[in-house]
């Protein structure tokens, strides 16, 4: 039994490693994440504003729209690994749409190790809640995924007990502002015992406008929380900046 036990860690390790030598965005050989994809999705080139994580120029702290006061305003900072577009647009599609929320423990340790390097340590992580009905319809919450992938990672808690009350119509076509709109009283503190004092990371698969980080994070103001961090894998470009290849 203990040869058996042997046998088949090494043969865990070697799937592993097989696994890993393989892009996770374009399945090129060589790296888990290539250099062209980290060069073409991620941009550790490019900054990221702090009002609401989009991508922006490198000596910049604020896109325009923060800096016009049309940002979030009970975030204390917002950050995104990358940029919404190809290899890893696909990747959070296949993760949300094909069913593969597995995908996401890929990615753990590249994306857990760049949120430390870019956010302060805090007392856990909020995943952005779903509402019951979409859950039980798609069978998981990405932003559920992500939080324990940082747990894992980091040995940050998950603070739990913040719910999406109300069944939302989707945003893809909205203004900020309708969409800020379109989520009031769409969120909801269980136990704000838990939140009280608290510094947490917001944690979401994509932010475009920032407004569903804004929404939860009302709520967890409003509930006593000290600090708010939004974290998310993906965020849009700064309207200004020169577009980037897809």
């Amino acid at each position: 039994m203990k040869e058996f036990w042997k046998g088949a860690i090494k043969f865990t390790r070697a799937l592993w490693y097989e696994e890993a030598q393989a892009c996770v965005f374009c399945g090129a050989v060589g790296d888990l994440i290539c250099p062209t994809c980290t060069a073409g999705y991620l941009h550790p080139e490019l900054g990221r504003c702090r009002g609401c994580g989009k991508l922006i120029l490198k000596e910049k702290t604020s896109c325009l729209d923060c800096k016009a006061g049309k940002g979030p305003k009970h975030l204390d900072q917002v950050t995104a690994w990358g940029h919404y577009s190809g290899g890893l647009r696909e990747f959070i599609h296949k993760v949300k749409f094909e069913a593969h929320p597995r995908h996401l423990m890929e990615i753990a340790r590249p994306f857990s190790n760049w949120a430390i390097s870019q956010l302060p340590a805090v007392d856990g992580v909020v995943a952005v809640p779903m509402h019951a009905s979409r859950l039980a319809e798609r069978g998981f919450n990405q932003a559920e995924v992500l939080a324990s992938a940082i747990h894992w990672e980091l040995g940050l808690p998950i603070i739990e007990g913040i719910e999406r009350i109300e069944l939302t119509s989707s945003q893809i076509l909205l203004s900020r502002h309708d969409r800020l709109h379109n989520l009031k009283g769409a969120f909801a503190v269980r136990e704000p015992k838990l939140i009280i004092g608290r510094s947490v990371w917001i944690v979401d698969d994509v932010t475009t406008t920032g407004a569903t980080l804004e929404a939860v994070a009302e709520v967890l103001r409003g509930s006593g929380a000290q600090t708010i961090y939004g974290l998310c894998l993906a965020a849009g470009l700064e309207k200004k900046l020169v577009p980037l290849g897809d």
